[in-house]
């Protein structure tokens, strides 16, 4: 096995365990605040300005990592604080649970340019959209396993709880493969060195447009919560759904990058049009909605990030993924917003569509100027 492969395997490692904590949590967690009295609105605006600060945290951790070259260290650091997610278990309110929300996404934030860029620069003769695939293929694997975990627990137990209690196992697993994290460091660099090209600011405009028009998966689970009742194990299998679709869109269109491009990445913005044509459906229909999210995070988390890498080269590399980030949580934050609202002010489905296809039509605009540029 190649030296590539092995490092992509052992930051592969650390993302699964990482996932299994984390995306075990928040499988049920909109349900949860849900049982402390949040409504669609507050969870969607909550949520949303949550992943803003995780994404807004990235220029923290990318241009920390950039300016003192201590790659694993931010990363150690970083996954580290997934200790708040077994701490959710305490919350008696939903204030609590929303603060430690926020904590686990800002923890997210300073280790993921981190991670990105030392899969970019030690992945040796991988190519990019295969590494990035590679990654998120295992990456999937945690999220889909804490689902499912919850999922078992909620079906013995009975307590949401209960299932942050046990996501303490995986992370104590998750402290270990820290340890066999290569250490990895650069020269310090300049802040000229750090600013990113004009292409990455088109690029993270058009990638964050596509945050802002996709419907968020933690309202599809809060509108499954309302249908099906609290504690639904619908709720974390629709998760899981999303999840191994996402597994897989992210290792075939990786490996579909490689070959295609920025195409790829044009038919993922194409596709996250659909998700907003079942707001307010039925089970069947919001599992379907689930499924669809699941392609778009998949390309968001392999082929999206490949591209910062391709456009940035090598200069600057953690500033580039910072503010492709912050333009990521912008948009996030704008969806859990304007879709709570529509779902709490229950907004005509043709109205929901058209700021669905509006946006992400102006997304593709800005693609189609970037990839004309690289001609």
């Amino acid at each position: 096995m190649s030296t590539g492969y092995r490092v992509i395997l052992v930051l592969g490692l650390a993302s699964l365990l990482g996932d299994f904590v984390y995306e075990g949590g928040r499988a049920i967690l909109p349900d949860y605040m849900r049982q402390l009295g949040m409504n669609a609105l507050l969870v969607g605006a909550s949520l949303g300005l949550a992943e803003f600060a995780g994404w807004a945290a990235r220029p923290l951790g990318g241009f920390i990592a950039d300016k003192t070259g201590r790659y694993a260290l931010v990363v150690r650091l970083g996954y580290g604080g997934l200790i708040v997610i077994p701490l959710m278990a305490f919350a008696q309110t939903w204030l609590p649970l929303v603060g430690l929300a926020f904590a686990e996404r800002v923890f997210r934030g300073v280790r993921s340019p981190s991670r990105d860029a030392m899969l970019a620069r030690l992945k040796g003769e991988v190519g990019l959209g295969t590494a990035f695939g590679i990654h998120e293929f295992m990456d999937q694997a945690g999220a889909t396993a804490g689902p499912l975990l919850a999922i078992a627990i909620l079906a013995i137990h009975n307590s949401t709880p209960a299932v942050y209690l046990y996501m303490a196992i995986p992370y104590t697993l998750l402290l270990i493969s820290l340890l066999f994290i290569p250490e990895y460091s650069e020269p310090p660099r300049l802040f000229k060195q750090m600013r990113p090209s004009k292409r990455i600011f088109l690029y993270s405009a058009a990638a964050g447009l596509n945050s802002a028009g996709l419907l968020p998966l933690p309202l599809v689970l809060y509108m499954i919560s309302v249908e099906m009742g609290e504690g639904s194990l619908y709720i974390p299998a629709a998760y899981a759904v999303a999840m191994v679709v996402d597994a897989v869109a992210g290792l075939m269109l990786g490996r579909a990058f490689d070959k295609w491009g920025g195409k790829v990445i044009a038919t993922a913005v194409l596709i996250s049009i659909f998700p907003a044509l079942f707001i307010n459906a039925p089970l069947v229909l919001l599992m379907l909605c689930s499924l669809l999210i699941g392609v778009v995070i998949g390309a968001q988390e392999s082929v999206f990030r490949a591209m910062v890498a391709h456009l940035a080269g090598r200069e600057g590399l953690g500033g580039s993924y910072a503010l492709y980030g912050l333009a990521v949580g912008m948009g996030s934050a704008a969806a859990g917003v304007a879709y709570g609202y529509m779902i709490e002010a229950d907004v005509p489905l043709l109205l929901t569509i058209l700021y669905a296809v509006t946006v992400q039509a102006t997304a593709l605009t800005l693609l189609a100027h970037i990839m004309r540029q690289k001609q």
